[in-house]
C-alpha cells in the first residue's frame, strides 16, 4: 500500500508502508524512524496523527496534541479507517491510500485534480460548454462518448487514440475507438481505476532521468477515467498519446479527460434511467393486461374458490397496483397531466368516497381466508363480521364498480397497509411470540379500530392497533410501506399518502403500545 499526501502547493509525497505504526506531521528538518514528514503545510503539527495498515485498510488516529482537526467524509473525526481510493484532509493537506503502482503509473488524487483544473480553467470551461451543447442536440443519445471524442480532440490535440469500453467483470467490450493504437486497455489499469474510482495515468517505456516524478517521460502515455452507470454497469474512457510530457502537463490532460468522463457518465445514467422508465411502463401495461385476461380478477372475486387460490391472488394485488401506478406515471409524462376521462364530469358526492373506503376495509377483512384476523377489526365502533362485502370503485374515478386499474393504482398503499395488518402477527417465527404477548391483553385492548372521515376535499382512513415494540422499545416499521410511500410521491403525484406510524398510548403491558396510521386520499386534487 502507498500512502499519499498532496500539500497546498500541489506537491505530492508518497510512502510505501509496511505493517507498522507511523507518525505523520509537519517536516521539521529531523529524520526519525517511522515518521512521515510533509513539507509545505504549517497547519500540520509535528506529530499530527498516526496511521497503520490492517487487513487492506488504513487506520487513522489523531494525536491529542494536534493543533487542527481531521476531516473525514466532511465531518471532524479523530479515529477512522480508509480503504484504497479514499481521502481525508487536515491542515491544508489531503491524504489518501492507493495500491502499489507500476513504474510510470499515477493516480489523479483530489487536490492534484483541482489544481490541474484551475491551471487549465478555460479549457475545462470550454469542455463543459462544448459537450453540453452537443449532448443537448440529441438528449436521448445512447452514444454520448462520440461528441466527447470530438471535444477532447479540439482541446487536446496531443491525444492520438481514444477508446470507450464497457467493463464486464474481467473482460472489456470496446464500444467505440478513434485513432491508431492498442486494441484494449491494460486490465490491471482498469481494475485499479474502478477500485479507486479515480482517474489514473500510465507512462511506459523510457523514463526521463533526474526526476522524482515517474510520469515525466519520453514514451507512450495513457489516461484512463472510470464511469459508473445504473445497475452496477461500469465503463472507462481512455486517451493515449506519445511524446514528452512534464508531470504537470500530464496532470492537466488527466484533469480534462476526468471532467469529460464525468459529464458523459451523468448523461449515461439519465439515458439509462429513461430507458428503464419506458420498460417499467411496458411492464405495467402487460401486468395489468395479464390480470384482466388471465381470469385472475374473476378468481379473486369468486367466493367459491379455495382460500389458497384467493390468498395467492390477493398477495399479487400489490404487484398489479404498482404496475398500474407505473403506467399512470408514464401517461402523465406523455400527456402532461391526468387524462381528462379519468374523472367523472360533474361528480359531487363526497359521502360516496367514504362508502367506497369502508367497503374496501370490510372486503379485505374477509376476502382472503375463512377465519378472521388474529386481531379483531372494528369499523366505526362496530365489529366487522366475516361475511361477503361489496367492493366499490373509488370515486370520482370513471370506472366500473369493481377494483380495476385506476382504483388499485391509487389504493395500493391502503391495500398493503391492510395486508400487513391482516397478517400481523403471523403464527410462525417471531410472530408466535407476539401472539402470546398480545393474547395477554384484555379483549378491548386487542381491537383494531378503523375510522373513515372527510377533511374538506380529502378522505382519511385511520387505523389504531396494538403492536409489540422492538428490543429497544421502538415501533416496528414496514419496509414495504416505505417503498410504497416513494411510489405515491413520485408516480402518483401525491394524490394519496400512506402516513408514518405514530404512538397513541400505552397498554396494560409496558412493551405493547397502541399506534395509529393514516391513509389519505386527495380526491379534490384529483377532480381539479
Amino acid at each position: 500500500m502507498v500512502f499519499v499526501a498532496v500539500s497546498p502547493d500541489g506537491k505530492r509525497h508518497e510512502w510505501t508502508l509496511e505493517d507498522e505504526d507511523y507518525q505523520v506531521g509537519r517536516a521539521d528538518g529531523q529524520t526519525r524512524p517511522y515518521h512521515l514528514a510533509v513539507e509545505g503545510d504549517p497547519h500540520l503539527s509535528r506529530q499530527h496523527f498516526s496511521v497503520r495498515l490492517h487487513n487492506g485498510r488504513m487506520q487513522v488516529r489523531r494525536n491529542p496534541g494536534a493543533r487542527n482537526p481531521i476531516f473525514w467524509n466532511g465531518q471532524e473525526n479523530d479515529a477512522f479507517e480508509i480503504k484504497v481510493g479514499q481521502f481525508f484532509t487536515t491542515g491544508k493537506t489531503q491524504f489518501g491510500l492507493r495500491r502499489q503502482q507500476a513504474p510510470g503509473e499515477l493516480t489523479l488524487f483530489g487536490f492534484s485534480k483541482e489544481k490541474a483544473r484551475l491551471r487549465r480553467l478555460q479549457d475545462c470551461f470550454d469542455a463543459v460548454i462544448q459537450l453540453l451543447e452537443r449532448l443537448r442536440k440529441d438528449p436521448t443519445s445512447s452514444t454520448p462518448w462520440r461528441p466527447a471524442f470530438e471535444v477532447i480532440h479540439n482541446l487536446l490535440p496531443r491525444v492520438e487514440q481514444l477508446l470507450f469500453v464497457e467493463i464486464l467483470g474481467s473482460k472489456q467490450r470496446v464500444l467505440d475507438r478513434q485513432g491508431e493504437g492498442e486494441e484494449s486497455i491494460p486490465g490491471e489499469l482498469v481494475r485499479q481505476a474502478l477500485e479507486q474510482y479515480s482517474t489514473v495515468t500510465l507512462v511506459t517505456q523510457s523514463h526521463s532521468p533526474e526526476t522524482d516524478q515517474t510520469v515525466a517521460a519520453i514514451a507512450r502515455w495513457r489516461v484512463l477515467s472510470p464511469l459508473h452507470g445504473l445497475e452496477s454497469s461500469s465503463y472507462a474512457l481512455s486517451a493515449s498519446g506519445s511524446g514528452y510530457l512534464e508531470p504537470e502537463d500530464l496532470e492537466e490532460v488527466a484533469a480534462i479527460i476526468d471532467l469529460v468522463a464525468e459529464l458523459v457518465g451523468h448523461h449515461l445514467v439519465v439515458q439509462q434511467a429513461s430507458e428503464y422508465s419506458n420498460l417499467l411502463g411496458v411492464f405495467g401495461h402487460h401486468v395489468g393486461t395479464l390480470f384482466k385476461t388471465s381470469g385472475a380478477l374473476r378468481l379473486w372475486n369468486d367466493r367459491s374458490q379455495s382460500p389458497e387460490v384467493r390468498g395467492v391472488i390477493h398477495h399479487l394485488l400489490p404487484i398489479w397496483g404498482v404496475s398500474q401506478a407505473i403506467s399512470l406515471h408514464k401517461k402523465q409524462g406523455e400527456q402532461g397531466a391526468l387524462p381528462a376521462d379519468w374523472v367523472l364530469p360533474g361528480w359531487n358526492d363526497p359521502p360516496a368516497v367514504l362508502a367506497s373506503l369502508r367497503s374496501l376495509v370490510a372486503y379485505l377483512h374477509s376476502s382472503v381466508q375463512s377465519e378472521p384476523p388474529f386481531l379483531p377489526w372494528w369499523l366505526e365502533g362496530q365489529p366487522l363480521a366475516l361475511e361477503e362485502s361489496p367492493l366499490l370503485s373509488l370515486p370520482p374515478l370513471n370506472d366500473n364498480p369493481v377494483v380495476l386499474d385506476k382504483t388499485l393504482a391509487l389504493t395500493i398503499g391502503l391495500v398493503e397497509m391492510l395486508n400487513n395488518l391482516r397478517k400481523y402477527p403471523e403464527p410462525r417465527g417471531a410472530g408466535r411470540e407476539d401472539r402470546r404477548e398480545l393474547a395477554e391483553l384484555p379483549e378491548e385492548e386487542r381491537r383494531v379500530h378503523f375510522r373513515c372521515y372527510l377533511e374538506g376535499e380529502t378522505a382519511v382512513v385511520e387505523l389504531e392497533q396494538p403492536v409489540v415494540t422492538t428490543g429497544d422499545g421502538s415501533i416496528p416499521q414496514s419496509r414495504s410501506l416505505d417503498r410504497i410511500r416513494a411510489l405515491e410521491s413520485r408516480l402518483l403525484g401525491a394524490l394519496v399518502e400512506t402516513g408514518r406510524t405514530e404512538k397513541v398510548s400505552v397498554t396494560s403491558l409496558e412493551h405493547i403500545l397502541r399506534v395509529r396510521q393514516r391513509w389519505i386520499y386527495h380526491w379534490g386534487r384529483l377532480c381539479r
